[in-house]
Parts: C-alpha cells; structure tokens; sequence
C-alpha cells in the first residue's frame, strides 16, 4: 500500500470526500527536499516553508508555545509536512483541526509523508475546505471549550487573503457554539411550557408534512427580512398566482407595504409577539406555518389555517412525532426561513428563490423598513471587533440598543460585508445544506436573488426578475391542493398519546422522589461531617449516593426532556468540573457536597413545576378522547 493510500484510508473515518479528492487528484504538485538533518522540507511561491536545518526543532518550540496556553483544541491554518500535527499528538494535545489551503502542498505531503497514527484519531480532522472545518467545529467543538488558533510566518504570508478568510469563519463557527449554550439554556424551559399548552393545537391543526410533494416543480419564493427586500419585493404582486411565497413573519408586515399578502408565514416566537400581524382582515388570508414550540397565542390567531411542525432537537417531539401523525422533522439552522428551504424542498417546490436573505448589515440596517423597527442606527467599531445597533422598536417608548460581536461573511462582490453571530450560524447552516444537495443527488434548484448581502456558496445568484421571468410561468391553483392536503391528512392517535403522556408524568413522580431522597443523604453526610470531620465511614457512604444516582440516570433515561429543562444547570456541573479542583480532600469533600445538595435540590423544583403541566394535559386530551373530538389512528 503505497503512502498516499495509508493517509487516504486514515483519513476516510473523518473527511471522506478528502480521501476520495486526494485519489483522483491529477494537479500541479510541489517538490519535497531534505533538510540538513534528513527530513523533509519544501517551497512554495519561491517560499521555504519549513527549517532547512532541523524542521523537528522547529517544530518543537512552536509546539511549546501552543502548549503552554492550554487550548481544548488547536486548529492549524496549513498542515505543511506534519511536523506540527504529530508533536501536537506526541504531546498529548489530541483535539487538532487543520485546514491546508493548497492542494498542491497537501497532495505531494500525503503522497510522501506517513501521518497516518495522526490522521487516524477521531479528534484530528483535516480538510482543504473552510466550510468543512466551520461545519466541524460547529457539530465537535463544545462552546464551553477554549479554542487555539495557530498559523506559521510562511503560510500567512503565503495566503493572506485565505488566512482572513479562514480567522473569520473559525472565530464565527466557535462564537456560533457559544451562543448555542446561551439560547438553550433560556429557552428549553419555555419550549417545554409551550409544547404541553400547545397540545390541543396538535390535534386540532395537520403536520406540516401533510403538505408533503403537493407543489411539485413549483417555483417558491422565501421571504427574509433584510434591508435589500425593498429592491425587489414588489415583483412578487404580479405572480402571486404564480410561485408559492413562503415569508418569515417579520417580513410579513413589510411585504404587505409592496401590496403582497405571502400565502404561507413561517413562525417560531417563544414569546408573544403580536406586533408582528396588522389585526385586520388580512391577517385572515395567510397560513401559518408554526413551530411546536411556538407561543400558545400564535396557534389561537385568527388565521385562514395552520400548520405545525416539529423540531429533533426538543425530546418531547421525538418521543411523540408519531403520535401527532407526522413523520417529518424541519432541518433547520436556526431561523425560519433555513427551515423554510427545507419545507419548501419537502413540499416538491423547484425552485427554491430567496429574497431578503442579506445575513448582513446594509447601509446601516438590519432590516427592511416597515415591519416591526420604526429606525436603526448602526455603529460598527472595526478595532474592538464591535457593532452597536440602535433600534426604534414598534412596541417600546424608548430605542433599544444593543451591543454585539462584530463579524465578517463573504459578500456578493467577493468583499467582506459586516455581520454578527446569529446571521452567521444561518449563512454557514444554507452552505453545508448546499453540500447536502448535492452529496444526495438532490436534483431541484436554489437561487438566491436577494441581491444584496451575503454570497452564498452553493446557490445561483440572480435578480429576482431574472428567477420570475424563466420560472414563474404557470397559474398555480394553491387553495384547491392545499385544502385537499388537509382532508387527507393524518390525524393524532390520542390513545398513543394519553399513554405517552402518562408514562413521562410517572417518570418525573420517580425523579421527585429520589431527589428528594439524594437529598436526605447529603443531610446526613454533611451533620457526619461537622460531628466527626471527614472520616474513612464518611467517604465510604457517598457509595450510596452513587447509588442513588445511578438508579436516577437510568429511569430518567426515558424522560430526556427533564434534562432540557434542566440544561443551565448541566451547564453549571459542566463549569464547575472545568475548574481545578482543590488541592485537600477536606476542600474537595466540601465542594463536591455543596453542588450535589445544590443540583438535586433544583432537580427537585424542576419536577414541582413541570408535574401540573403534565397532569393538565393529560386531563385535557382524556376529555377530548371521551367525547370524540379528534378521529383516531389506531
């Protein structure tokens, strides 16, 4: 087996598009020499790119100073001959990723140089796409990990434009992780809340998914709302009847100054939000597309009709997907209108156009006027990496102003466009479902005719005239297909759900209990403690405790949705076992004791709080049951 294979087969568990690339390249290569002490070393761009002395050395000191500040991960801006990649793994610093910016370096590397102990761990990932190494961060790295970026002098000379380039989507990806732990945290009890009030809506509203290939080869338009859908927004009155317009719900009021009522608005709020809808008969023309977890209100509008779809990453779902009559889960990248291409992919719609899809800041706006910001004021601050928006809110008697981390995207015309975090996470979600595509064979079509903002890897780029002129040919007779989507749907097993619902009440009944009796045990280990210090008895009874918990985690295996509830709390127990524990038994005993009394304690009023909810439900759908109100699929 030749070297190039033995690298090619190492690689294949982590990035096998790589492997496979590698293959079949036939490019240019570079020539590899020896250094003085018989490694390897090379040029590029009449430029040496490792010691030709001792390229080990080299190596050493540079890894010592990786090393010494202690990074989770360390991710390299080019792999050169490996010298880095191996000593990194040597040293036991085994969380590397690295992105090789040149595939003549990486090719005559691989084919000459044996990494394979390296390349073969599950936490090396290498790859000669940026998108791959921000989508491996994104799904690897955990926010709460700290993360070393590392370039040598001749590689950030040698690509400066893509040593930019790179920094920027590292830095977005991690941040993007950050923020995960942030926005799941405040909003997995909420998300809790609404799904058990929503329950009724479940019934009483088809899945999503019941519109499944019902607009086959029909052009559908998705509408953000970004500052450069006053370009273009007033082509969709004339072809109304023509395309499917699928908008997020905060262009909706926006669409409506340029005389165009969407067919479909795609809504997720948590919070109640009704500034978003005008309260008039309009309101009473669009279907909504709501997310299970949405805010009971937005389910109680006054709509023409609704539909809901369900999301992986809520347990309660996954458990009862079924049970709702759906068997569709929304890909989404954190807003509505990621999750809109994928309905809109679902729905059979080809094309898929955008317009409004910035992702940036234009001209100093957020947003498109006329929805819900009166004004915007930006300040963008280059050197401290920061931008400050102003904002005249519809609701609010003073601006709101917020201050947040300033990043950058690839624009339209191939120069950076200012943006921030959550853009950011959307922009690199549409990339890797690009890549998705076309790894799958997915044969329809996505344009992004926004015309302004981000460049989108993956996408056509037109006018949204241009995408109406050759798609937008035929009248689509959308009431008639959708009302007969909605008698044909499937309807909720109530049944099912009584059972499911009954057996996750149990569960947190048990939960209650034996936090309740964890408790006890560190009551009396902590008066043990203060009567006789800590003795050899002491420590050999937090066997128990282990005990106890051990029991916990395996019923509550069946009740994950109690630990999405509790995740600020799994976050503490994760920082605290971050921090450098202390150097005596005695501090340590009295640490651990304080967080287990602490965490099973709010487990405890976790399972106080959710239980009503639960038993509220349950009592609700028996009576929808005993009177008939739903037909069952048993």
């Amino acid at each position: 087996m030749s070297i190039l294979e033995k690298n090619c087969v190492a690689l294949e568990k982590n990035n096998a598009g790589l492997a496979a690339k590698l293959r079949s390249y036939e490019g240019d290569g570079i020539e590899l020499e020896r250094a003085k002490n018989g490694t390897f070393t090379f040029r590029y761009d009449n430029r040496l790119f490792h010691s030709s002395y001792d390229p080990e050395r080299e190596a050493a000191a540079q890894v010592e100073e990786i090393i010494g500040r202690q990074p989770d991960w360390v991710v390299l801006f080019g792999l050169g001959c490996g010298y880095l990649l191996d000593l990194l793994i040597e040293k036991k610093q085994n969380k590397v990723i690295i992105f090789e910016p040149c595939m003549e370096i990486l090719g005559s590397v691989l084919n000459s140089i044996d990494l394979t102990d390296s390349l073969s761990l599950d936490t090396v990932f290498l790859s000669d796409e940026m998108e791959g190494v921000a989508y491996f961060i994104r799904n690897n790295v955990d926010g709460l990990e700290d993360l070393l970026s590392y370039q040598t002098g001749p590689y950030l000379v040698t690509f400066p434009k893509e040593f930019l380039d790179f920094s920027n989507r590292v830095r977005n990806a991690h941040i993007a992780a950050q923020v995960a732990i942030v926005t799941d945290v405040d909003s997995r009890l909420p998300w809790i809340d609404n799904y058990m009030a929503n329950c009724d809506a479940f019934v009483d509203n088809p899945a999503v998914d019941a519109l499944r290939d019902r607009f086959k080869d029909m052009p559908a338009i998705i509408v953000g709302a970004g500052p450069s859908l006053g370009k273009n927004a007033h082509l969709l009155k004339e072809y109304r009847d023509k395309v499917v317009i699928i908008a997020a719900i905060t262009a909706y009021k926006p669409l409506l100054e340029f005389g165009v009522v969407p067919h479909f608005l795609i809504a997720a709020e948590r919070i109640d939000m009704p500034e978003y809808f005008t309260d008039t008969e309009t309101d009473k023309e669009v279907r909504l597309i709501l997310a299970e977890v949405s805010h009971p209100n937005l389910f109680a509008r006054n709509a023409r009709s609704k539909f809901v779809f369900f999301n992986a990453f809520i347990s309660l779902s996954t458990e009862q997907l079924s049970i709702w009559g759906s068997d569709y889960f929304a890909s989404i990248g954190g807003s509505v209108t990621t999750a809109g291409l994928d309905m809109g992919l679902m729905f059979g719609c080809d094309p898929i156009v955008f317009i409004g899809q910035d992702l940036c800041y234009i001209d100093g706006k957020t947003h498109v006027k006329g929805g819900v910001y009166q004004d915007q004021f930006l300040t963008i601050d280059e050197e401290n990496s920061t931008v400050n928006i102003e904002q005249d809110y519809i609701t609010h008697d003073e601006n709101v102003n917020n201050e947040v981390a300033l990043l950058w995207l690839k624009g339209l015309d191939g120069s950076a466009v200012p943006s921030k975090f959550d853009w950011v996470t959307f922009h690199q979600w549409f990339e890797t479902y690009m890549v998705f595509m076309v790894k799958e064979g997915m044969e329809q079509k996505v344009i992004n005719a926004t015309e302004g903002g981000a460049y989108i890897e993956g996408m056509e780029h037109t006018t949204l005239a241009d995408a109406l002129d050759r798609y937008a040919t035929k009248d689509i007779e959308l009431d008639s297909i959708i009302d007969s989507a909605v008698k044909e749907r499937k309807t909720a097993n109530l049944p099912a759900l009584i059972k499911s619902l009954v057996q996750m009440r149990d569960g947190l009944l048990y939960i209650k209990k034996q936090a309740g009796q964890l408790q006890k045990e560190v009551g009396k280990m902590k008066s043990a403690y203060k009567r006789s210090g800590l003795t050899p008895a002491l420590i050999k009874n937090t066997n128990k405790i282990m005990a106890r918990e051990k029991a916990l985690f395996d019923r509550t295996a069946k009740a994950p949705f109690l630990w999405e509830a509790l995740s600020a709390y799994t976050l503490e127990l994760k920082e605290h076992l971050r921090d450098d524990r202390p150097e005596s038994h005695k501090e340590q005993f009295e640490t651990e004791v304080k967080v287990i009394e602490k965490t099973y304690s709010e487990i405890e009023e976790m399972t106080v709080r959710l239980l009503p909810l639960f038993e509220t439900a349950i009592d609700r759908m028996e009576r929808r049951q005993a009177s008939g109100a739903t037909e069952q699929e048993q």
